[in-house]
């Protein structure tokens, strides 16, 4: 399987206190680590877009776009995508136009930032059932843009301990559903080192968890691409991308094919 990250984000993500965080050290490391395709998804939101949470709003198109004046010359090979991570904030109101985002090489949008209450979500979303609702909704909401690529670490709900129980609400029946739209959509999957790997299994030295696996596979039987993000935003955390793929490969059995044509085509390019 091609070796790759597409969901990072540099010191220009305001969540990052990594000032080591740049594109030039992420390249660096790349290149030590093998990897042959980076996409730069810092968080964004377009100023042509109400709405806007004031940590949100100082990131904007201009904003991102300092991570051009940063880039070295030399990318050592590597293939260099630069997109962004915006926010679905239900009853149609996604962060970025469709003119913005035809100025980046990808988009990226999270369904599962359940953290954000009064913002992404309503303040009252809680309980778990709620929350995987919510989750599921959003879900195929964002599969109507075909401006997306991808949709980012599905049904993990951010700042939740009781992850599996949240998302045992949902059924694998809503799993096909929600799967079958992105296929039709022609959106990758993400497969993220909050959803995979999660646990580790001592003996094997690699992580998993029953519940993203199950979720996966499913997503793979409906015909999905993927793609995979560390959702990096320290250097540390992207060095963890080699353990997520030898993960992604031993326990989905993912390959090239599976792979979304984002991160195959900039290979062939």
């Amino acid at each position: 399987m091609i070796s790759h990250d597409i969901h990072i984000h540099t010191h220009l993500s305001s969540c990052s206190s990594d000032p080591e965080a740049t594109p030039e050290n992420y390249i660096q490391l790349a290149k030590e680590l093998g990897i042959e395709v980076l996409g730069f998804a810092d968080h964004f939101w377009d100023s042509n877009v109400e709405g806007a949470s004031d940590w949100y709003r100082p990131q904007n198109f201009e904003h991102i776009m300092q991570i051009k004046d940063k880039m070295p010359e030399d990318t050592l090979g590597i293939k260099v995508l630069i997109g962004c991570e915006t926010e679905y904030c239900g009853n149609g109101k996604l962060g970025i136009t469709r003119e913005v985002a035809e100025k980046l090489d990808f988009v990226l949008v999270p369904t599962s930032h359940v953290h954000m209450k009064g913002f992404t979500v309503p303040a009252w979303i809680n309980e778990p059932k709620d929350v995987a609702n919510i989750m599921v909704e959003y879900f195929k909401d964002v599969t109507q843009y075909d401006f997306v690529t991808g949709l980012a670490h599905p049904f993990y709900p951010l700042s939740y301990e009781n992850v599996d129980e949240i998302v045992g609400c949902i059924s694998d029946e809503e799993f096909q559903e929600c799967f079958g739209m992105a296929q039709e959509a022609g959106m990758s999957i993400e497969i993220n080192t909050c959803n995979l790997p999660s646990t580790r299994d001592a003996e094997t030295d690699l992580y998993h968890d029953d519940v993203f696996i199950n979720m996966y596979n499913i997503a793979k039987k409906m015909g999905c691409k993927f793609h995979l993000g560390t959702d990096a935003h320290s250097i540390e955390a992207f060095s963890r991308n080699t353990r997520l793929k030898e993960s992604v490969e031993r326990l989905l059995g993912l390959t090239n094919e599976d792979i979304h044509p984002i991160v195959t085509d900039a290979v062939r390019k």
